[in-house]
């Protein structure tokens, strides 16, 4: 029996910013090749913005190489890894500034629930304030910042197709992956082309192949449809799926 992420991510065959945007019900999506850090290019954005910039904005990257948590932490991503921002103002998410641990509660409950989704069968837990586990090893990272009192940036980092193996020796044993926590069933359920039935979305055209299958595991079909679930999820979009 597929999860309900396995069967999002059926519809998706590429990292597109344009699927998030539209699925997500945002401002607009950005997909960059490389950036030091998501949420330093936010803070950018914001600075340039006005009245009239529309929000919430969501920007990812293939490679962030000088990701941030919390304090003086950094957060290490590896090739495979979803690693995104949303920009924001306090009243996309009805709240105020005042309210920030709320939000964090929000978004890590947000990560983790799609995590579950993808691996139903994996212990994920949320340790405080945000950090989202599975068992002693991390799946992923959340950083918000607030750099003034209208906007709001919600950094996330996800180990999705960048195994434990792949990551600096100091990483190995405390950190997991998506690709690690699905079976080798939801993996082919992962890797089925159903381009055959339309079931491959809006950007189905640029990624199904002419159906042949593509690779065991799906990083880019899989980071876009997390994104899009953890952004309807933070946004409370999804209230009237449930």
């Amino acid at each position: 029996m597929e999860s309900k992420g396995i069967k999002e991510i059926r519809r998706i065959k590429r990292t597109n910013a344009e699927e998030i945007a539209r699925r997500a019900e945002i401002a607009g999506a950005l997909w960059l090749e490389s950036v030091g850090s998501t949420n330093d290019w936010a803070k950018d954005w914001i600075r340039a913005a006005d009245a009239s910039t529309a929000t919430p904005f969501w920007v990812g990257a293939e490679r962030q190489t000088a990701g941030r948590g919390r304090g003086e932490h950094r957060w290490a991503a590896w090739d495979g890894a979803a690693t995104f921002s949303l920009i924001a103002r306090w009243r996309d998410f009805r709240l105020t500034r005042r309210e920030s641990a709320e939000l964090s509660l929000r978004v890590a409950d947000a990560v983790a629930s799609t995590a579950r989704e993808f691996a139903p069968n994996a212990e994920i837990w949320v340790k405080p304030p945000n950090d989202v586990y599975v068992g002693d090893r991390k799946l992923a990272g959340i950083l918000i910042e607030s750099p003034n009192a209208e906007f709001v940036v919600v950094g996330v980092g996800v180990n999705v197709g960048n195994r434990s193996t792949e990551a600096p020796p100091e990483l190995r044993e405390r950190v997991v992956s998506l690709a690690e926590l699905l079976d080798a069933n939801d993996a082919s359920n992962v890797n089925t082309a159903d381009s055959a039935n339309g079931a491959n979305g809006a950007s189905g055209a640029n990624g199904g192949d002419d159906g042949k299958a593509a690779s065991a595991f799906d990083v880019d079909a899989v980071r876009t449809a997390l994104a899009i679930r953890v952004v309807r999820r933070m946004l409370r979009r999804d209230v009237e799926e449930r």
